[in-house]
């Protein structure tokens, strides 16, 4: 097993080796494993100890005692099948080294083996194909200071490089996070004093994130899925909704018909073939890779000013291939 990098990812480790050893392991065992001294481990083991973990000393072995460790989970396969798309899911979604997602699959993974032993193999793969994805400790910093500060209801502070590269220091109320299937991401979603207003930052640009002391409420009135709701993806804007319309193909329509998008979404069949798709956004940001993901199959019809922005992409795109 890989070294560990962290203290706390090292007593996960030790739990996990303990429930795959149920006759139990030794201090040195434990220690080889993990690849640290065995004063080491000896010492995680009277903090797992005194922190109620469940271990059971036996001569020089120690076990785990399951019922104190472990939840019971009675699933049916389609319930676990749903468990397991749900983490594949969140393994892509994880595009660097999330120690934290490594872990808790891990976790998953082992309270399954017994129930389905393969798809506890294919989260254990899950896993390790995140722990060998690229680190970046400074969005995971990112990520666990949001995280306390939500979970505690505690304004943070960080800075905040936007898409423009312009730096900012902010003062940040957590009330919702928020996963993006565009660019593997995560947003927060809550109250910037700056501006006085609902904001979403994404957490991928906060540095130097620090919790602080002071609380804060989430207003009774803030409904994070009617906030989203005409969100493409995560962003909205709150002067309104924008409508649009796209025309897509015939040889995409079956593709388009087959998901449903976005809920606003409307599809209109048309003579030759090709289908009418509109929806209402607050924002078009997101919707532009998804647009583009289509190529030469669709065509926006409005709004206009979205139409010209991708009209002036393709054209820098014939540019570059030298096709003008």
């Amino acid at each position: 097993m890989k070294q560990t990098e962290s203290k706390y990812e090292r007593f996960d480790a030790i739990e996990r080796l303990l429930v795959r050893h149920p006759a139990g392991l030794t201090t040195g065992e434990i220690a080889r494993a993990l690849g640290v001294n065995p004063s080491t481990i000896y010492r995680d083991i009277q903090f797992l100890e005194g922190r109620g973990t469940g271990l059971i000393q036996d001569r020089r072995r120690y076990k785990l005692d399951h019922r104190r460790s472990l939840t019971t989970l009675k699933l049916t396969n389609d319930e676990l099948m749903a468990l397991y798309l749900a983490v594949r899911l969140l393994s892509r979604h994880s595009d660097e080294h999330n120690p934290h997602v490594v872990q808790a699959l891990e976790k998953l993974a082992d309270s399954l083996r017994t129930r389905s032993p393969l798809m506890s193999d294919h989260m254990d793969m899950a896993a390790n194909a995140v722990r060998h994805r690229r680190p970046r400790p400074e969005y995971v910093a990112a990520l666990e200071g949001i995280t306390q500060g939500w979970a505690e209801r505690r304004k943070v502070r960080f800075c905040y490089r936007d898409r423009k590269g312009q730096t900012t220091e902010r003062s940040f109320a957590p009330y919702y996070l928020e996963p993006s299937g565009i660019g593997y991401a995560c947003y927060a979603i809550g109250f910037d004093d700056q501006a006085q207003a609902l904001r979403t930052f994404k957490v991928e640009r906060m540095r130097s994130l620090q919790v602080t002391d002071e609380r804060y409420l989430i207003p009774e009135t803030f409904d994070p899925q009617r906030q989203l709701a005409n969100a493409w993806g995560v962003i909205w804007r709150d002067e309104g909704g924008i409508e649009v319309t796209l025309r897509f193909a015939p040889p995409v329509v079956q593709r388009v018909k087959e998901s449903v998008w976005h809920h606003s979404q409307r599809l209109e069949d048309l003579p030759d073939g090709s289908c009418l798709f509109t929806v209402q956004v607050g924002s078009t940001l997101e919707m532009k890779p998804w647009i583009r993901q289509w190529g030469a199959d669709v065509v926006v019809l409005a709004p206009e000013a979205l139409r010209e922005e991708l009209t002036a992409e393709v054209q820098r795109m014939a540019a570059n291939y030298g096709l003008t």
